[in-house]
Protein backbone atom coordinates (compact mmCIF):
# COMPACT_ATOMS: atom_id res chain seq x y z
CA UNK A 1 0.00 0.00 0.00
CA UNK A 2 1.39 3.07 -0.78
CA UNK A 3 1.39 7.00 1.56
CA UNK A 4 -1.53 7.90 -0.61
CA UNK A 5 -3.67 4.82 0.06
CA UNK A 6 -2.40 4.62 3.31
CA UNK A 7 -3.52 8.05 4.17
CA UNK A 8 -6.92 7.58 2.93
CA UNK A 9 -7.62 4.29 4.78
CA UNK A 10 -6.40 6.04 7.84
CA UNK A 11 -7.98 9.44 7.04
CA UNK A 12 -10.72 9.78 4.91
CA UNK A 13 -12.75 6.67 4.68
CA UNK A 14 -13.45 6.76 8.25
CA UNK A 15 -14.74 9.82 8.11
CA UNK A 16 -16.80 9.15 4.87
CA UNK A 17 -18.25 5.98 6.51
CA UNK A 18 -18.92 7.90 9.86
CA UNK A 19 -21.56 10.41 7.47
CA UNK A 20 -23.06 7.00 6.27
CA UNK A 21 -21.08 5.99 3.38
CA UNK A 22 -19.60 2.75 2.38
CA UNK A 23 -16.17 1.86 0.98
CA UNK A 24 -15.74 0.36 -2.65
CA UNK A 25 -12.09 0.98 -3.49
CA UNK A 26 -11.24 4.70 -4.04
CA UNK A 27 -15.68 5.12 -4.45
CA UNK A 28 -18.44 5.54 -1.63
CA UNK A 29 -21.39 5.01 -1.40
CA UNK A 30 -24.33 6.28 0.83
CA UNK A 31 -28.29 5.08 0.17
CA UNK A 32 -30.53 8.04 0.98
CA UNK A 33 -34.27 9.08 0.23
CA UNK A 34 -34.35 6.73 -2.91
CA UNK A 35 -31.23 7.82 -4.31
CA UNK A 36 -27.58 6.86 -4.07
CA UNK A 37 -24.86 9.85 -3.54
CA UNK A 38 -21.37 8.75 -4.61
CA UNK A 39 -17.67 9.81 -3.50
CA UNK A 40 -15.21 9.22 -5.98
CA UNK A 41 -11.41 9.91 -6.01
CA UNK A 42 -9.60 10.20 -9.31
CA UNK A 43 -6.16 10.40 -9.42
CA UNK A 44 -4.32 11.94 -12.48
CA UNK A 45 -3.26 9.90 -15.21
CA UNK A 46 0.07 12.32 -15.67
CA UNK A 47 1.24 11.42 -12.13
CA UNK A 48 4.70 10.56 -11.39
CA UNK A 49 6.53 9.49 -8.15
CA UNK A 50 7.53 12.71 -8.13
CA UNK A 51 4.73 15.35 -8.38
CA UNK A 52 0.88 13.81 -8.78
CA UNK A 53 -2.33 15.03 -8.13
CA UNK A 54 -6.02 13.95 -7.54
CA UNK A 55 -9.78 15.50 -7.95
CA UNK A 56 -13.33 14.41 -5.96
CA UNK A 57 -16.08 13.33 -8.37
CA UNK A 58 -19.54 13.65 -6.93
CA UNK A 59 -21.96 11.46 -8.64
CA UNK A 60 -26.09 10.49 -7.49
CA UNK A 61 -28.45 8.29 -9.16
CA UNK A 62 -31.98 6.79 -8.79
CA UNK A 63 -31.29 3.91 -6.03
CA UNK A 64 -32.22 0.98 -8.08
CA UNK A 65 -29.50 -1.62 -7.42
CA UNK A 66 -29.72 -4.40 -4.58
CA UNK A 67 -28.38 -2.74 -1.11
CA UNK A 68 -25.19 -3.88 -1.76
CA UNK A 69 -24.57 -3.26 -4.95
CA UNK A 70 -21.57 -0.54 -5.52
CA UNK A 71 -22.51 2.19 -8.04
CA UNK A 72 -19.31 4.00 -9.57
CA UNK A 73 -19.43 7.57 -9.93
CA UNK A 74 -19.50 7.01 -14.05
CA UNK A 75 -22.39 5.22 -13.24
CA UNK A 76 -24.55 8.01 -12.17
CA UNK A 77 -27.18 10.25 -14.12
CA UNK A 78 -26.27 13.29 -12.27
CA UNK A 79 -22.24 14.05 -12.32
CA UNK A 80 -20.09 17.03 -10.32
CA UNK A 81 -16.74 17.39 -10.19
CA UNK A 82 -15.30 19.27 -6.41
CA UNK A 83 -14.08 21.94 -7.31
CA UNK A 84 -17.49 23.26 -9.22
CA UNK A 85 -18.93 23.70 -5.47
CA UNK A 86 -16.14 25.23 -4.61
CA UNK A 87 -16.48 29.14 -4.20
CA UNK A 88 -14.02 29.71 -7.33
CA UNK A 89 -16.20 27.25 -9.71
CA UNK A 90 -13.67 25.55 -11.62
CA UNK A 91 -11.87 22.86 -11.88
CA UNK A 92 -9.76 21.41 -9.08
CA UNK A 93 -6.83 19.23 -8.14
CA UNK A 94 -5.36 18.01 -4.71
CA UNK A 95 -1.44 17.98 -5.55
CA UNK A 96 0.65 16.17 -3.49
CA UNK A 97 4.58 14.33 -3.33
CA UNK A 98 4.21 11.00 -3.44
CA UNK A 99 7.48 9.99 -1.16
CA UNK A 100 6.49 12.91 1.18
CA UNK A 101 4.11 11.49 3.51
CA UNK A 102 3.14 14.96 5.32
CA UNK A 103 2.22 15.95 1.86
CA UNK A 104 0.26 13.49 1.17
CA UNK A 105 -1.85 14.07 4.44
CA UNK A 106 -2.47 18.15 3.56
CA UNK A 107 -3.67 16.72 0.49
CA UNK A 108 -5.95 14.60 1.62
CA UNK A 109 -6.91 16.75 4.76
CA UNK A 110 -7.62 19.82 2.01
CA UNK A 111 -10.31 17.53 -0.20
CA UNK A 112 -11.85 16.23 3.50
CA UNK A 113 -12.35 20.12 4.65
CA UNK A 114 -14.01 20.69 0.98
CA UNK A 115 -16.08 17.26 1.27
CA UNK A 116 -16.97 18.09 4.41
CA UNK A 117 -17.42 22.39 3.49
CA UNK A 118 -18.89 22.00 0.00
CA UNK A 119 -19.97 18.09 -0.87
CA UNK A 120 -22.06 17.07 2.03
CA UNK A 121 -24.09 20.72 2.22
CA UNK A 122 -25.07 19.44 -1.38
CA UNK A 123 -25.63 15.89 -1.05
CA UNK A 124 -28.13 16.97 1.71
CA UNK A 125 -31.04 18.65 -0.49
CA UNK A 126 -33.58 16.78 -0.86
CA UNK A 127 -33.80 14.37 -4.13
CA UNK A 128 -35.88 16.20 -6.06
CA UNK A 129 -33.88 19.65 -5.18
CA UNK A 130 -30.63 19.15 -7.21
CA UNK A 131 -30.51 21.73 -9.75
CA UNK A 132 -28.96 19.27 -12.16
CA UNK A 133 -31.15 16.49 -12.37
CA UNK A 134 -34.97 16.00 -11.67
CA UNK A 135 -34.51 12.96 -9.58
CA UNK A 136 -37.95 11.89 -9.36
CA UNK A 137 -38.28 8.55 -11.03
CA UNK A 138 -41.05 8.43 -13.67
CA UNK A 139 -44.10 5.93 -13.21
CA UNK A 140 -42.05 3.25 -14.92
CA UNK A 141 -38.63 3.40 -13.05
CA UNK A 142 -40.92 3.60 -9.35
CA UNK A 143 -42.43 0.32 -10.79
CA UNK A 144 -38.69 -1.34 -11.81
CA UNK A 145 -37.15 -0.80 -8.29
CA UNK A 146 -40.65 -1.97 -6.89
CA UNK A 147 -40.25 -4.72 -8.46
CA UNK A 148 -37.11 -5.32 -8.68
CA UNK A 149 -37.14 -5.17 -4.53
CA UNK A 150 -39.70 -7.36 -4.20
CA UNK A 151 -37.41 -9.93 -6.28
CA UNK A 152 -34.53 -9.03 -3.83
CA UNK A 153 -36.34 -9.41 -0.95
CA UNK A 154 -37.57 -12.56 -2.01
CA UNK A 155 -34.08 -14.15 -3.38
CA UNK A 156 -32.81 -13.52 0.14
CA UNK A 157 -35.56 -15.72 1.84
CA UNK A 158 -34.98 -18.01 0.07
CA UNK A 159 -31.64 -18.88 -0.51
CA UNK A 160 -30.33 -16.51 2.63
CA UNK A 161 -27.84 -14.35 0.33
CA UNK A 162 -28.42 -11.98 -1.93
CA UNK A 163 -28.05 -12.07 -5.70
CA UNK A 164 -24.68 -10.69 -6.43
CA UNK A 165 -22.75 -11.37 -3.05
CA UNK A 166 -22.50 -14.94 -3.27
CA UNK A 167 -21.54 -16.89 -0.33
CA UNK A 168 -21.87 -13.75 2.39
Amino acid sequence: MNAFERVIAQELAPYLGSVGFLRHGQTWNRRMDGVVQVIALQRSMTNTELDSRFTVNIGVTPDTRPTKASVAEHECQARQRIGFLRPERQDHWYRYLPKDAASVVLAVAEARADIEAHVLPYLSQRSGDFPWLLLQATSAMQAHVTVWRAFDRLWRRITGRGPFNKGA
